[in-house]
């Protein structure tokens, strides 16, 4: 099981939200990183299709998660997230948590994410697959 997180939206630095804070309180930040796939906005959040063979990349940071705090830390971001424990049938959850290559520092790290898991037909893309780039030029308009 890793011990790395990566997160490209509201879990992020720029953010103050409390499981924000909580991340950063259990975990260390190790640098900026990237996946391929493409960002989508969902409204007041993003959502990530991680495509391995994508040209496309989706921008984040990369967290080292405190190993006596882990599976508290990943219990909470997964409520946080949306993420259930017991699946249901009739709709799957809006996120699921999986293990992605992460190119950080030039290096490939295993690290969890959090992956969009509904349709994205109908949602905006985010071309710069940077959200927090995408808010502050929307801060702009």
């Amino acid at each position: 099981m890793p011990t790395y997180l990566f997160v490209y939206g509201t879990l992020r630095a720029a953010f103050s939200n409390a499981s924000a804070i909580r991340l950063r309180q259990h975990s260390r930040y190790i640098g900026e990183g990237a996946i391929n796939g493409r960002l989508y906005n969902i409204g007041s959040y993003p959502g990530a299709l991680y495509l391995p063979n994508d040209p496309k990349l989706i921008y984040g940071s990369v967290y080292a998660l405190f190993p006596d705090s882990l599976a508290d830390l990943l219990q909470s971001l997964d409520k946080y997230e949306g993420v259930q424990t017991v699946q249901s049938e009739n709709e799957p959850d809006e996120y699921i948590r999986r293990i992605v290559s992460v190119t950080c520092a030039g290096q490939p790290i295993s690290c969890w994410v959090y992956l969009y898991n509904w349709p994205v037909d109908s949602l905006h893309q985010i071309d710069s697959g940077d959200y927090v780039q995408y808010i502050m030029k929307q801060a702009d308009l």
